[in-house]
């Protein structure tokens, strides 16, 4: 570049971004690497979900970038369907009927009347409420609706270190919840090491909700460039 900097100016660089949080040193004799909250902003300013909207998706293809990059890819086809009546059988059951599918819970008076309000929604809308309001048979009658998507996992085992710290983050991977929770954004689960990117995608020819899971660390412009 033709500027000499001396020795002493780096180190005082490399002490002021030490001391603001932005790099790290792993051990006494090691090089400095960027710090888990430099990553989180860096990937917050350049990755942008909508921008990714949508990504064609080809099975082999992402399998195969899932093992070169060492990330994690959950895709589950996009199902709409509203609750549009709700029944209540002689004061023994509750009949929620979808678009395409009906489910039955016990019936309870209060209950009865919450489904009455949820008419008109969508099925993952609904599921999202009886989670957040803890209701527990209309929650595991949802999970038994046979229109619910089957989700597609590609390169599972690198939420190994994510499953030993936040095992109930890989759980609601597993289960498909964490769709409910973050659409076409970035997350960082608990503000740790590893990042969410949730995105739409056309995965067989359906219109489905993707998501790309691994470490801050990890190559996710070039992934991105090798799986479109």
């Amino acid at each position: 570049m033709g500027v000499k900097i001396s020795s002493a100016t780096i180190r005082n660089y490399f002490k002021i971004l030490g001391e603001e949080g932005v790099i790290m040193q792993t051990h006494i004799s090691s090089g400095r690497i960027p710090t888990p909250m430099a990553l989180r902003n860096f990937w917050r300013s350049t990755l942008n979900p909508a921008q990714l909207c949508p990504v064609i998706i080809d099975s082999d293809k992402i399998a195969k970038n899932c093992e070169k990059f060492e990330v994690t890819c959950v895709i589950k086809p996009i199902i709409t369907q509203k609750l549009i009546e709700v029944i209540e059988v002689e004061q023994k059951a509750i009949v929620l009927v979808f678009e395409h599918d009906r489910i039955a819970i016990p019936f309870i008076p209060n209950m009865a009347h919450f489904c009455q309000e949820l008419v008109g929604l969508h099925v993952d809308d609904i599921r999202k409420i009886a989670k957040d309001v803890c209701a527990k048979h209309l929650a595991e009658a949802l999970c038994s609706l046979k229109s619910a998507p089957k989700i597609h996992f590609f390169g599972l085992q690198f939420l190994d270190e994510l499953l030993a710290h936040q095992p109930e983050v890989v759980l609601a991977i597993l289960q498909g919840d964490i769709f409910s929770q973050t659409k076409n954004n970035i997350f960082f689960p608990n503000n740790g090491n590893y990042i969410v990117i949730a995105h739409n995608a056309i995965f067989k020819d359906n219109e489905s909700e993707m998501l790309c899971i691994g470490k801050l660390q990890k190559d996710y412009e070039m992934f991105y460039q090798h799986i479109a």
